[in-house]
């Protein structure tokens, strides 16, 4: 016979009664301890800001741990005629460059050697020639190529670890005039080895030159226009040709970069203290703490550290102090005067600060070892228990819902027998009755 947990032969809702005590037991047993995973998850969720921010302060300490990270300079040009000279000349200045100026004349850019064949009718059809060409001592062979197909075979050995340095194209002059164009791809005098073939189908279109300029006077060649290596931590672009014309280049220290690089570094303190002090405070209308943190003495701990190794750096001299707060504020006018004064005292103050600094923050942040490091594992371990008690308590519930289920299939079976029984029973007594009469 069929059955229905909606109690067909009961009457009763054997159902809707199993979710309600299911219901119940949720309530009673998980929904607690889904509380409490949940509450752990946002406590792992801060502590990770935590790691962030620590990790953000840490680069910026890195910025500036040593004096040359502090070697940022300027650079401006300005010219001895009308001609602009950015169009004669462009500087990019690095590391270990000098304070100084030097006023550079060009005379001569770099070229790279150009070879052009003789005129063909076409660049698709064979042109016609035969024997070999060499370039860089790799032959090519020329019967029955066209201009394209020479191109592409050209183009192909200078590629890979070995390749030639000889770039091909084919040029339209006009219709009925194609020719194959080969360059060097360094510019300089020394050009590249070219070995015509028997027809001498190829001639120089341009030379290779090498640069010439001077600087402060005294003349210099070099066979590219990138010059690196004239004046230290400068590169030179030679972008034009004026020997009329001089260029003078100033390069200063760029005490403004070094400020935003401290700048940098406050930002990123000041970051993870406004956090840390979000975490501490208190609401006095809800009278509850505002941070999953609160009264966490790790993290305590981490703001002492962290504050304790800044005050001992003693930089109220080069424009950084401590608000009420506990966040950092920096004077940029007191830190220009510092540099100015004295550039290389001030960089070594800030590189023992950095390197201070960068010292706790290493055992903070330790992958291993480190205190966020061991505060999280502790946390994802507890997360990890809840739920494992979560899952278990969750089976159990399952096995006594179906306890109960089959019970309240057999008390269901039971009443529909009985049911049935009592319907024969008053069946009998009616037909008895009926016969009496």
């Amino acid at each position: 016979m069929g059955f229905s947990l909606s109690g067909v032969g009961s009457g009763f809702d054997w159902q809707s009664m199993l979710e309600q005590l299911r219901k119940v037991e949720q309530n009673q047993f998980i929904n607690p301890l889904e509380q409490q995973k949940k509450k752990q998850e946002e406590i792992l969720s801060a502590w990770n800001t935590v790691s962030q921010k620590l990790s953000d302060l840490l680069s910026a300490v890195q910025g500036i741990k040593s004096s040359g990270d502090f070697d940022v300079f300027t650079s401006s040009l300005t010219s001895s005629s009308t001609v602009d000279p950015e169009s004669l000349l462009s500087v990019t200045v690095g590391s270990g460059a000098p304070k100084s100026r030097f006023d550079i004349q060009v005379t001569n850019l770099a070229k790279a050697e150009k070879l052009q064949s003789i005129s063909v009718a076409s660049a698709a059809d064979p042109a016609g020639w035969t024997g070999t060409i060499t370039i860089e001592g790799r032959e090519v062979t020329l019967d029955g190529k066209s201009l394209n197909e020479l191109r592409d075979e050209i183009n192909a050995l200078n590629t890979g670890s070995d390749a030639t340095g000889v770039m091909a194209g084919v040029l339209k002059v006009a219709d009925g005039d194609y020719r194959l164009i080969l360059t060097s791809e360094e510019e300089g005098a020394a050009g590249f080895q070219f070995t015509d073939a028997a027809g001498d189908y190829f001639s120089t279109l341009q030379a290779g030159e090498d640069a010439s300029f001077s600087i402060d006077g005294i003349s210099m060649t070099r066979s590219s226009n990138t010059i690196t290596d004239a004046i230290a931590g400068v590169t030179l672009r030679l972008r034009g040709e004026d020997a009329s014309t001089t260029v003078t280049l100033n390069i200063d220290r760029d005490n403004e970069a070094v400020a935003d690089k401290i700048q940098s570094l406050v930002d990123a303190y000041n970051g993870l203290a406004k956090y840390i002090n979000s975490q501490f405070s208190y609401d006095a209308v809800s009278k509850k703490a505002n941070g999953m943190l609160s009264g966490d003495a790790a993290l305590r701990s981490i703001k002492n550290r962290l504050q304790t190794s800044l005050m001992d750096q003693g930089l109220f001299s080069v424009g950084i102090t401590f608000s009420r707060d506990g966040t950092l504020e920096l004077d940029t006018d007191k830190l220009q005067e510092a540099l100015s004064q004295d550039f290389s005292g001030t960089v070594s103050q800030f590189n023992d600060m950095a390197q201070s600094l960068q010292s706790v923050l290493e055992t903070l942040t330790d992958s291993v070892e480190g205190t966020v490091t061991t505060q999280k594992r502790s946390v994802q371990e507890k997360i990890e228990k809840l739920g494992n008690r979560m899952e278990t308590l969750d089976e159990r519930i399952d096995a006594r819902m179906e306890r109960l289920k089959a019970q309240f299939i057999a008390m269901e079976n039971a009443m529909n027998t009985m049911n049935n029984q009592m319907s024969g029973l008053s069946q009998l007594f009616s037909n008895l009755f009926t016969s009496t009469s």
